[in-house]
């Protein structure tokens, strides 16, 4: 099967109650929330990138509105 698979109600429930517990278990210790964005100005992760000149030849890229290239982060390192 290819493509992205809709999720049930009692997977959602399960994760949910899954990360619940685990947000309550880091801020126990101390650690803060942080959430970073899905999407990033390609000149942003610069050096991260496998080929700046072509950033869609290593990471899905696509031009804005104002011609800059978008880039899909594909990991948590560049923050």
């Amino acid at each position: 099967m290819r493509g992205c698979r809709d999720r049930g109600v009692g997977e959602l429930a399960a994760e949910r109650t899954m990360l619940d517990t685990l947000h309550r278990t880091y801020e126990s210790f101390g650690f803060e929330a942080l959430a970073t964005p899905v999407l990033e100005y390609t000149d942003a992760l610069g050096k991260f990138l496998p080929d700046v000149d072509r950033p869609n030849a290593g990471v899905f890229s696509f031009r804005d509105d104002d011609e800059q290239w978008v880039s899909l982060r594909y990991d948590l390192t560049a923050p």
